[in-house]
């Protein structure tokens, strides 16, 4: 990398974000790392790599603190050039399991739809100003087996929510293209994740017996999909989706 680019993760204090962040620092990014819980990211990453992140408590559908966000960052350290959108929700009755269409109420869809999807079209519109000044850009948005093909256990706002995000990549994609700014997917299967966890071990198990290798997924491979997408090297990549989910579904 000719130099070190600025790069936001969101839903970064855990699981695919946090591994995210890892891989960009490991690429030579300063990593801005934003969640709506409190974390340290100096406990999470250790000291090493304290003077390429900035972190930032903010919930990614409180437009008005990422603008805010987004003018602190030009401020301080310069103009973003890499987006990764992760941040997501995936609500489970007391029970673990999802909602089904009949049981799913409107203030459920609502939400999920406004974290899952609007959040990243804003997040776009905010931060791609910056990546057409540069001429270069790099937008990985975080979509979903469930997105992609039927879901063994999501339901049908988390599924929706996450197709939505392939159609919103595929248009940045087109659009953006001509600056030299990238909009690609990772649409990860089971991944042993806090959200993954909230169905139970044994629904994590009869999961992993179906996929081919056998196994749940981790969330460093996510990351390092995700970095890869956001590499220099990989600007001819464009609208395309990797699917991060050991052959459960293959296309």
């Amino acid at each position: 990398m000719s130099q070190k680019r600025i790069a936001v993760v969101t839903g970064a204090r855990q699981g695919i974000g946090l591994e995210t962040s890892k891989a960009l620092l490991q690429d030579n990014h300063f990593v801005v790392m934003v969640d709506r819980e409190p974390f340290d990211a100096v406990a999470l990453l250790g000291s090493l790599h304290q003077a390429n992140v900035m972190s930032q408590v903010l919930d990614v559908t409180d437009y008005e603190g990422v603008a805010r966000l987004h003018q602190t960052i030009r401020d301080k350290i310069g103009q973003v050039s890499v987006l990764v959108n992760n941040a997501g929700i995936s609500p489970k009755q007391p029970d673990g399991r999802s909602s089904g269409i009949l049981q799913l109420d409107p203030k459920e869809w609502a939400k999920v739809i406004e974290v899952n999807l609007t959040s990243v079209m804003r997040m776009c519109q905010i931060f791609i100003p910056d990546m057409q000044a540069l001429r270069y850009g790099r937008i990985v948005n975080i979509s979903s087996l469930a997105g992609r093909s039927k879901s063994v256990v999501a339901g049908p706002s988390y599924m929706a929510s996450k197709a939505g995000v392939l159609g919103l990549t595929r248009a940045i994609a087109s659009e953006m293209g001509p600056f030299g700014i990238t909009a690609n997917c990772v649409a990860p299967g089971r991944i042993l994740t806090e959200m993954a966890m909230q169905a139970g071990e044994e629904v994590n198990r009869r999961y992993a017996e179906q996929i081919p290798v056998k196994r749940i997924g981790t969330p460093e491979e996510v990351g390092k999909a995700v970095a890869f997408l956001c590499a220099e090297s990989s600007g001819f990549i464009n609208g395309a989706t990797i699917d991060v989910n050991g052959g459960f579904f293959m296309s």
